[in-house]
C-alpha cells in the first residue's frame, strides 16, 4: 500500500502523526517532503497497489506538500484498477468521479471534513478508525461489502464519541466539538465512486449536504 500524507500546517501534520502510526513494514511512505507528485507518480507506476492518502482536497485535485498538485484529473489514468482512499476533502465531487471512469474505486469526501485532532489523549481513538479503514477499503469489493464496511464504520465512529466523552471527563478536551464533527464526517461524509456509475455509494442514514445530485 501507499501511504501518501503531505504535513505543512496543522491540519495535515495531524494527519501525519496518524499515518506514521497506522503504516504496515510493507508500506511505501510518501510523507511531508516526500509527498509529492512527482514521488506519486513514480510510486504508481512502479507497484499496483492501493493508495491510501490523507491530505487536502478540492474537487477536482489532490493536494500534495505545500498545497501542491498531487493528483488531478490528468493523472487518474495512471491509477489503473486500484482502490484509493482518501481523507481529503471535496475530491469525489469530481476527481473521485474521473477516476472511477478510468477503472478506480475512489473513497472520497463529498463536502469539507474537519480534520483529526492531534492530541496524544486522543490518538487511539483516531487509529483505531483509520487502522479499520486501511484493513477493509480494498477487500471491499462489492457493494454488499461496502455497505457492510460503511456500516460498521459509523459504528465505530458513534463508539468513538462514547469514548472521547470518557476521555473529556478526566482532562478536558478544549476542541471537543471539533473531534465530535470529524468523527461524524469520516463515516457521514464518505462517497464511494465505482466505474460506469452514474452516483457513488454510501452510507444510507448520510445527512450531510453532499454533490450536487444530492442524498
Amino acid at each position: 500500500m501507499i501511504f501518501f500524507v503531505p504535513a505543512y500546517d496543522l491540519s495535515t501534520q495531524a494527519n501525519l502523526t496518524i499515518a506514521k502510526l497506522i503504516i504496515t513494514s510493507n508500506c511505501v511512505t510518501l510523507f511531508e517532503k516526500k509527498a509529492t507528485k512527482q514521488e506519486l507518480i513514480l510510486a504508481l507506476c512502479k507497484a499496483d497497489v492501493p493508495l491510501f492518502a490523507m491530505s487536502h482536497g478540492v474537487p477536482d485535485a489532490l493536494k500534495a506538500q505545500n498545497g501542491e498538485v498531487a493528483l488531478s484529473k490528468n493523472d487518474v489514468h495512471l491509477l489503473g484498477e486500484r482502490q484509493i482512499y482518501a481523507f481529503a476533502c471535496h475530491t469525489a465531487a469530481e476527481l473521485g468521479k474521473d477516476a472511477a471512469n478510468k477503472g478506480s474505486i475512489w473513497w472520497g469526501y463529498s463536502d469539507t471534513i474537519s480534520c483529526a485532532i492531534d492530541l496524544p489523549a486522543l490518538s487511539s481513538v483516531f487509529t483505531d478508525i483509520f487502522t479499520f479503514i486501511r484493513d477493509n477499503f480494498e477487500t471491499a469489493t462489492s457493494p454488499e461489502d461496502r455497505q457492510t464496511m460503511l456500516e460498521e464504520l459509523k459504528k465505530k465512529c458513534e463508539a468513538a464519541q462514547d469514548e472521547v466523552d470518557r476521555i473529556d471527563s478526566k482532562i478536558e478536551i478544549t476542541e471537543i466539538m471539533e473531534v465530535y464533527r470529524t468523527l461524524r464526517h469520516i463515516w457521514d461524509r464518505l462517497r464511494i465512486w465505482i466505474p460506469n456509475a452514474q452516483q457513488p455509494e454510501n452510507h444510507p442514514q448520510v445527512s450531510s449536504p453532499s454533490l450536487p445530485w444530492g442524498n
